[in-house]
């Protein structure tokens, strides 16, 4: 008679009503992160036919998402800028995901009264917040998940979705690996042996154009060895956040545990979730709070749901012969579903100690509070005015190097668009990406005219002024060439008083080249 049942109208109009929820959530809290700049201008320089580069004459890949930037790249091309075509694909992938986990909530709870999973993933915080960024975190959850799957039904599609999922971002590689080593196994061959040949192409492309077959972003950040530490350091951050999700990890245990004794074909399929996890702890996790867990935690709350649904059905139909525990379950059925729901809807603030906000929780940040929306915006900015310049800048200043367009701009943080700094061995560990020291031959070696903030230690340089809507910011002189910045000091948005006053202090000729190093 189960078989029989079908879902109430109030499942189907409050799985619509969460839905929209999660919809208007995304919308509402929309942003883009610095680290978004950085794709933005490879896509804008590939449209513009200068190449999948950052700058002119020299081939570095300095993103880590290769479809998604080939993605804005094409929209640049029919007019759409990539802030806003990376804020509408991110929400569209954010509600795709939420839509696979609704098509299989239904199809395993006929008769259900009101929907859980669904309210479950459209009250859970970072899921939508990380819909938009401007980053390809969006996308990558929804291939991730929507592989898995598709991987339990043994449906063929999935090593489209993997495969584009290895293109999306590198770590959709293991994935891929894992899946076909499982055909294989199975003796099922020539998909595996299809897509590892397409995959191997991308390999080879890559080192065909960038002379290498790993993204230089995985030596600014990945390459700096095991960093298991600060990986649990980024697990504690994301138990800070949702405290009640350990009861969802200790069920979603259970469902994995089960799954793979009694149905060993799935070993495969779970050990790649496994292997995610461990190498979220081994790189340490990333600077932005949650970002890297993201990806498979609605598989992770699909896996404690279906056992949860599993209990469910034993308590309906055993009720005689159930287990202890079964029994216990039917009669807490509406505490555990409660549980199950205020597991994502309580988040707490791991920044946010007694009203007062920190900047950072062991390297640990929360980038939607510091950005806010400040960065959709594309008004405000003096477009191209350091087009004449070189110039060293930091992460959170990539958006400044998409619109102001220097010639030259090298990432001095942690070496995203320079192959040599990328790869500088690290001394100290401390945030993610955030861990190379600039020096002053690095400064030397490149020409670097202006840097958009002082990080040298102990330097003392001049600066002009420049007045990003309102907000006077100082970028630092390294090296004084006097047509170049006569014609930057002229343009309304700049002020060079300070720099002049120390030519004039020092009886310096301002007409004549200087560095300041």
């Amino acid at each position: 008679m189960l078989s029989l049942k079908r879902n109430l109208p109030s499942f189907y109009i409050l799985s619509f009503l969460f839905v929209a929820f999660g919809f208007y959530q995304a919308y509402k809290w929309q942003w883009i992160c610095d680290d978004a700049y950085i794709s933005f201008v490879y896509a804008r320089n590939l449209s513009e036919g200068l190449g999948l580069v950052f700058h002119l004459g020299e081939r570095v890949e300095g993103y880590t998402n290769f479809l998604w930037t080939i993605f804005l790249s094409l929209g640049d091309l029919v007019g759409i800028k990539p802030q806003t075509l990376s804020i509408g694909t991110g929400i569209f992938f954010y509600l795709s995901t939420l839509f696979v986990f609704f098509i299989e909530e239904n199809r395993l709870t006929l008769g259900k009264i009101y929907p859980l999973l669904i309210v479950h993933l459209a009250v859970f915080y970072h899921l939508f917040i990380f819909a938009t960024s401007g980053l390809e975190t969006s996308l990558f959850t929804f291939l991730i998940c929507f592989g898995l799957l598709l991987w339990e039904k043994e449906n063929d599609f999935l090593f489209i979705v993997f495969f584009l999922s290895a293109l999306v971002r590198p770590e959709g590689a293991l994935f891929l690996f894992l899946v076909s080593l499982d055909w294989i196994f199975h003796k099922k061959y020539w998909k595996p042996l299809a897509f590892g040949f397409l995959f191997l192409c991308f390999l080879g492309f890559r080192y065909f154009y960038y002379q290498d077959i790993l993204p230089n972003t995985f030596y600014a950040k990945g390459n700096k060895g095991a960093y298991f530490l600060q990986g649990i350091f980024y697990f504690l951050y994301f138990l800070k956040s949702y405290p009640l999700y350990l009861f969802v990890l200790l069920i979603a245990g259970i469902q994995i545990y089960k799954s793979i004794r009694y149905q060993n074909e799935q070993r495969f399929l779970f050990s790649s979730v496994i292997f995610y996890i461990l190498y979220v702890f081994y790189v340490g996790g990333d600077f932005m709070g949650n970002r890297f867990w993201i990806p498979i935690l609605p598989y992770l709350s699909y896996l404690a749901f279906r056992q949860i649904s599993d209990w469910d059905l034993h308590s309906q139909i055993e009720s005689n012969q159930s287990s202890l525990f079964t029994r216990l379950y039917a009669k807490n059925r509406l505490l555990v579903s409660f549980f199950f729901i205020l597991s994502t809807a309580v988040y707490t603030d791991p920044l946010k100690i007694k009203g007062t906000r920190i900047p950072d929780w062991h390297g640990i940040v929360e980038e939607r509070m510091f950005y806010e929306n400040h960065l959709i915006r594309t008004d405000g900015y003096d477009l191209g005015s350091l087009s004449d310049f070189r110039v060293a800048f930091f992460g959170a200043q990539a958006h400044f190097i998409y619109f102001l367009r220097p010639s030259f701009a090298f990432e001095a943080e942690s070496g995203l668009t320079d192959r040599n700094f990328a790869k500088k061995k690290v001394e100290t560990r401390g945030r993610i990406g955030h861990e190379s020291e600039l020096t002053e031959k690095d400064l030397d070696d490149r020409k670097i005219d202006i840097l958009l903030d002082n990080r040298l230690h102990g330097a003392t340089l001049p600066h002009v002024q420049y007045t990003w809507r309102t907000v006077p910011i100082r970028f630092y002189v390294w090296n004084y060439d006097p047509n170049k910045f006569k014609k930057l000091c002229v343009r309304s948005d700049w002020n060079c008083d300070d720099l002049y006053q120390i030519f004039q202090t020092n009886h310096w000729n301002p007409n004549q080249p200087k560095s300041f190093e």
